[in-house]
């Protein structure tokens, strides 16, 4: 009997141990995947800090560029600005420059039409000294048909001096109005004999 208390308290023992042993594993499982939850509810909160800090980041930078952006805009709408002028002025400045350029052009066409007279009418003084040259003995209507004699020139000049008028000029010189204008302008351009 006394073997039997002693199986019975040996079984007893036993199957305390083994109910001791499956609690203490489970408990230590049981405390295991606690440790794991908390280590995965740590590391999904440090991503989740993480993903909010890059976030934050990334606005931020979104912001930065945003605003060098608009910068860059508003520098070019000011450059704009400004070459707007520039062209308006270049604008203003070649119509001024084509408007100088047809006076100039006509200033051009009037003295080479100047030029031409003063060269005609200095060939006909040429022309007219060398006839009163080559007829030094020919009566006053001889040097009429022949050309302006330079005592005809002096006597103009005589007369313009003494202000006498276009019309009074031509009637004593029997000579055009035009012809008279042309040698007194050939005076002051110093083409004829002197006074």
């Amino acid at each position: 009997m006394f073997f039997s208390i002693l199986q019975i308290l040996f079984d007893a023992v036993l199957l305390f141990s083994v109910l001791f042993l499956f609690h203490f594993t489970a408990h230590q499982i049981q405390r295991k995947k606690e440790e794991n939850d908390i280590l995965k509810n740590l590391q999904v909160q440090e991503i989740k800090d993480q993903l909010q800090e890059l976030l934050m980041t990334l606005k931020q930078l979104g912001k930065e560029v945003s605003d060098d952006i608009q910068e860059q805009v508003r520098e070019a709408e000011i450059r704009t600005e400004q070459f707007k002028k520039i062209i308006a002025k270049l604008q203003r400045d070649i119509k001024k420059t084509i408007l100088l350029s047809e006076e100039v052009n006509e200033e051009k066409i009037r003295l080479e039409e100047k030029i031409n007279i003063i060269q005609t009418a200095k060939k006909k003084l040429a022309k007219a000294s060398s006839q009163q040259i080559a007829s030094s003995s020919a009566s006053p209507t001889d040097e009429k048909k022949n050309g302006v004699s330079p005592s005809m020139v002096g006597e103009i000049y005589r007369m313009a001096d003494a202000d006498m008028d276009l019309n009074e000029i031509a009637k004593k010189t029997q000579l055009t109005q035009g012809e008279i204008q042309l040698i007194l302008n050939l005076r002051g351009n110093r083409f004829t004999t002197p006074n």
